[in-house]
């Protein structure tokens, strides 16, 4: 059913919860024309620090929505100056270390540090101000049904502030629902979702800090592993800081999350009342888990209701939007009547396998980081000590997309190249140019639209897709980036889909036609009249 036909729904997409993944799905619906109604429970957003590292690829999802500008003063690339981030023993002697580069496929720093409440400060200003969006603050979720043409919601006010009285009740109806409503998600509850849980469960003391001027004689990020304590050390954002000390057995439990405690523990670190703001402690209990399944009818879950993972890679609030970024075009194509149903099991699909990924490696991480047996520790540090260089970089390159709604040609799933293109008035990063969220066809030396047979450039245009090229009358490839990328893929035409990942590519433009149809076939729900059936190009392996 078309957007707006159906005049019993409230919106287009009901989301529970408006953490920062809630917020920034709201935004990326409302961008691409939807009705969305937002339920939170609490009135305002959370006012102090919790997740601290944004990746290159969220930053570039944040600055689609146009928050770049903003963006830029609450973010701390990570990678300048040398910055390393150290593993140290027990006693701060140095074990290993790795070099953190500003080098990434997104052409922005590969990891920043950012303050989230200054971030949901700015969602939230962005929401209030957008009126495709319809926000209920002060109420929880109480029921959600479907009956297979939409979703009704029952939603309860408890803050008691007017004109809301305590205990009102308000019917929603929307389209579809999702559930961005954290660890303990109502929806994820309500849907009656089981979760794979790894047995990681471990109690750690999070600490922020604001010191009075630049602490000079901290290492720029470091671990420092037990058995006495581990401690992990990260920048948190222009002018901050972050700790976090694993809680152990000998510690008084009653008392480990006292402002006392958090400055008893920071004082070896040379960080004291006279040098710095504590800005919070908190206790947190870090776990690693996942749900087993992502949908059910027409409500999904997104973020921490649908994962939990600690935070030694900084990749939960990460992986939370890019739920969202991969979600969002799907959910419009739905509303609108061209896409697919499947393209909800192909998100669940997509993500659920990434997901599980980062969470099995963060997990085997914890497990090094958290190990308290001296003899345990001794042979770690002795493997540890023996490595050149610790790159922890490397592992977030094999955290592809698979299956879902991607070709398996070993094009597919790589996350697209952003890098500084020409045009005849103005040299700037790709995706200034092209204005996503869309559907790209990008060609390395041709426009390959002009490959394009009359169905399936009408089914491209029923998608709302553009495209691009490099070589004569198109893109400049100003540093050369692009070249080496389509050589490495080992592709002349790729298709870019509007979360930035490839859906996949063909060596020869003259298959275009085939790379388009084989896209349609897997999104839109109806072929175009004349349309041939896809045939799948030949495997097409990156190259190294």
């Amino acid at each position: 059913m078309r957007r707006n036909e159906n005049k019993r729904h409230d919106s287009d997409v009901l989301i529970a919860g408006a953490g920062p993944v809630g917020q920034v799905l709201a935004l990326l619906l409302s961008q691409l024309g939807l009705r969305v109604s937002v339920v939170e429970r609490w009135a305002q957003p959370y006012p102090l620090p919790r997740a601290v590292a944004m990746s290159h690829d969220v930053q570039r999802v944040l600055r689609q929505l146009g928050l770049g500008e903003e963006l830029a003063g609450m973010i701390e690339p990570w990678g300048l100056d040398g910055h390393r981030f150290v593993l140290q023993d027990a006693w701060g002697r140095t074990l290993t270390e790795s070099r953190v580069t500003l080098d990434s496929e997104s052409g922005l720093a590969n990891m920043s540090g950012f303050s989230q409440q200054e971030l949901e400060q700015l969602l939230e200003r962005r929401v209030q101000a957008d009126p495709r969006i319809d926000q209920h603050r002060g109420f929880t979720l109480e029921s959600l049904s479907d009956d297979g043409s939409g979703v009704t919601a029952t939603i309860r006010a408890h803050t008691g502030l007017a004109p809301i009285p305590d205990g009102e009740l308000r019917t929603l109806c929307a389209a579809y629902a999702v559930g961005c409503d954290g660890a303990n998600s109502t929806v994820r509850s309500l849907l009656r979702q089981e979760m794979t849980d790894l047995g990681f469960n471990r109690d750690w003391l999070v600490v922020d800090v604001v010191p009075h001027t630049p602490p000079t004689w901290l290492p720029f990020a470091c671990q420092r592993l037990g058995p006495v304590r581990s401690t992990t050390l990260v920048p948190a954002g222009p002018g901050r800081r972050r700790w976090e000390f694993m809680i152990m057995p000998t510690d008084d439990q009653g008392n480990v999350d006292t402002e006392e405690n958090a400055w008893r523990l920071l004082e070896p670190w040379g960080v004291h009342r006279d040098n710095a703001e504590l800005v919070r402690q908190a206790r947190y209990t870090f776990r690693g888990r996942w749900a087993n399944q992502w949908r059910r009818g027409r409500a999904v879950l997104a973020g921490d209701a649908a994962h939990q993972m600690p935070p030694f890679m900084g990749q939960g609030f990460n992986s939370g939007i890019r739920d969202a970024a991969n979600l969002a075009w799907r959910l419009a194509l739905l509303v609108d009547g061209k896409g697919q149903d499947s393209l909800l099991d192909d998100y669940a699909a997509e993500r659920c396998t990434q997901v599980a990924q980062i969470v099995e490696q963060t997990v085997l991480i914890g497990q090094m980081f958290c190990m308290t047996d001296p003899e345990e520790c001794a042979q770690r540090d002795a493997g540890l000590t023996g490595l050149a260089n610790l790159d922890i970089q490397e592992a977030s390159q094999n955290w592809l997309l698979r299956g879902g709604t991607l070709q398996d040609d070993g094009i597919g799933g790589n996350l697209g190249l952003q890098a500084a293109v020409g045009t005849n008035t103005r040299t700037a990063l790709l995706d200034e140019i092209i204005a996503p969220p869309c559907f790209v066809l990008l060609g390395r030396d041709s426009d390959p639209a002009d490959r394009l047979s009359p169905p399936m450039r009408a089914a491209w245009q029923r998608l709302g897709g553009r495209s691009a090229h490099f070589g004569p009358g198109g893109l400049a490839d100003t540093d050369g980036k692009y070249a080496q990328w389509f050589e490495r893929l080992n592709a002349s035409v790729v298709v870019i889909r509007p979360d930035f990942h490839v859906f996949g590519g063909v060596p020869d433009p003259s298959t275009t036609d085939g790379l388009v149809c084989n896209l349609v076939e897997r999104v839109l729900a109806h072929s175009e009249p004349g349309m041939p059936t896809a045939r799948r190009p030949e495997t097409s392996a990156a190259k190294d």
